[in-house]
């Protein structure tokens, strides 16, 4: 008897999609920013802004894009290039006043653009001339946000509310706020600026700007809840005055408020009853270690803060020095890679055929394996 094992095919994917690091609740920054986009004169050539608002990292690409309203349009720059020569990736898009980036597998990046001058989000393809509309009137729309099953949501600034268009049935829902209806009560919002979604739960974040708080609103919830702010226009650590962006870490929970009107970026622990400030730009100048009405931020994948530094028509980068993580011994500095994250994906397709083999003659054709492991992210610290 003769044992015969063929492997009719063997296929082997095995990729890294990003590494970013895990941020510290305690984590400081470099307070002298660098500017990475825009002049600082306002223009309109491909290495000015004009008035930039949101901003959003695209961390795949390493790509930083920026909603500059008043020249109507989005700018595409590229962190690694050291030119500050940008992109447009969206033309005609009337006072941009915030952006999202999301990946699809068939059209690769997809741009969504918040206009509250066309009271509307448009969709935009890579390479594409026009963008196309995407759900219904966004009156005044002031932010965008897609949660993982590619629902749109939606901050239509004076008609004081955030809705959902579901990106499989369009129907709209509000998620937030009350129509036509403003005030400072728990379920009430007045004037919003940008907002957040929690990649999991839907948890929506809202910078209640009028209201000077960050309200956190739960799926299905009819009233929101305080986590930032105490309501009073004030620059004091329980305060904030005129927020005009949010941004939540999923992980931890931190909250980070672009607190426009104070010049400087908040940080909220969960439960806390006071801010930190991480970032102080607040003498309102154009040095580089000072903001003049900022208005959104994010985060790069080696967890750099970057600005939109409004009225100075840039964009500031702020150097991660510090990420040790919170405790009473921690280091003066701390080690970058304290915290990481890596999605790793390892696709393995086997088939095995056993052949047994007697006499010349086949006895037996058995497929011993068939294996298909996807292993899609893991937690380290060093």
């Amino acid at each position: 008897m003769k044992l015969l094992f063929i492997y009719i095919f063997y296929i082997q994917y095995y990729w890294l999609v990003v590494s970013s690091i895990q941020i510290s609740p305690c984590a400081k920054w470099n307070q002298t920013g660098k500017t990475v986009a825009g002049t600082g004169i306002d223009g309109s050539s491909s290495s000015q802004l004009n008035w930039p608002h949101g901003i959003f990292i695209h961390k795949q690409t390493n790509s930083l894009y920026v909603a500059d309203s008043e020249n109507n349009r989005v700018q595409i720059f590229q962190l690694n290039n050291q030119s500050m020569i940008g992109v447009t990736g969206a033309f005609n898009v009337s006072d941009p006043t915030n952006v999202y980036v999301d990946d699809d597998e068939k059209d690769g990046s997809i741009l969504y653009v918040a206009m509250e001058g066309s009271n509307r989000i448009e969709k935009w393809t890579k390479g594409a001339t026009v963008g196309v509309q995407v759900g219904g009137e966004c009156r005044d729309c002031s932010g965008v946000w897609l949660d993982k099953q590619k629902n749109i949501y939606a901050a239509e600034a004076v008609r004081f509310r955030v809705v959902k268009w579901s990106s499989n049935t369009q129907v709209e829902t509000i998620v937030a706020g009350k129509t036509d209806q403003y005030g400072d009560t728990d379920d009430l919002l007045n004037v919003l600026g940008g907002i957040y979604v929690h990649s999991t739960d839907g948890i929506v974040y809202v910078a209640d700007r009028l209201n000077n708080r960050i309200q956190k609103w739960t799926k299905d919830a009819t009233r929101g809840i305080t986590v930032a702010g105490n309501g009073i226009a004030n620059d004091t650590a329980q305060s904030l005055n005129n927020p005009f962006g949010v941004f939540v870490d999923d992980e931890t929970e931190v909250i980070y408020v672009v607190d426009s009107f104070n010049e400087r970026i908040q940080r909220w622990l969960p439960d806390a009853l006071q801010g930190e400030t991480i970032i102080d730009g607040s003498d309102s100048t154009d040095q580089s270690n000072q903001l003049k009405g900022p208005t959104g931020m994010a985060f790069d994948s080696d967890g750099n803060l970057y600005i939109s530094d409004s009225l100075n028509h840039r964009i500031q980068k702020y150097v991660l020095l510090n990420n040790s993580p919170c405790s009473s011994t921690s280091a003066a500095t701390g080690n970058l890679n304290d915290y990481h994250f890596i999605y790793l994906f390892f696709i393995s397709y086997s088939i095995l055929f056993y052949i047994t083999i007697k006499n010349n003659s086949f006895i037996n054709i058995m497929v011993l394996g068939l294996n298909i492991k996807i292993i899609y992210s893991y937690f380290f610290s060093k």
